[in-house]
């Protein structure tokens, strides 16, 4: 492996990794009830996860923050296109409330409900079931 795969490498395997401490910081968060955080956190982690299996496939990840769309692109990327478009369909209202997440949790007064947070600690676990059975 040359130096520069090496280091393409490590730059693929840091999206897992920061993905899971954003999961690790949302279930901290949920706890203190910072519903507004904890949603963003998750977003970020879903976000990452999704980068890095694309990333895995394709050696490199589209350079957007909108989750639908990184769905999309895995979804073409990977063939899982039932799986996905199942997905989308149980969680449409969720992932919109987690592209919400990101722009609104950080710059504007957003409120989340704890029912809202449960539904996307749910859309993660089935998320990471099927980017896990690839």
């Amino acid at each position: 492996m040359t130096v520069a795969e090496n280091k393409k490498m490590k730059e693929g395997e840091i999206l897992k990794i920061r993905a899971q401490r954003f999961l690790e910081t949302a279930k901290d968060l949920y706890k203190k009830e910072y519903y507004d955080l904890c949603a963003f956190n998750i977003e970020q982690a879903v976000q990452l996860f999704l980068k890095y299996e694309i990333w895995k496939i394709l050696g490199d990840f589209e350079k957007t923050h909108k989750i639908s769309e990184l769905l999309e692109h895995y979804k073409k990327a990977s063939g899982k296109t039932k799986e996905i478009d199942e997905l989308k369909e149980d969680y449409k209202q969720t992932i919109n409330d987690l592209e919400i997440a990101y722009i609104e949790s950080r710059y504007l007064p957003a409120e989340f409900f704890k029912e809202q947070i449960d539904s996307m600690f749910k859309f993660v676990e089935e998320l990471l079931a099927i980017l896990e059975n690839g």
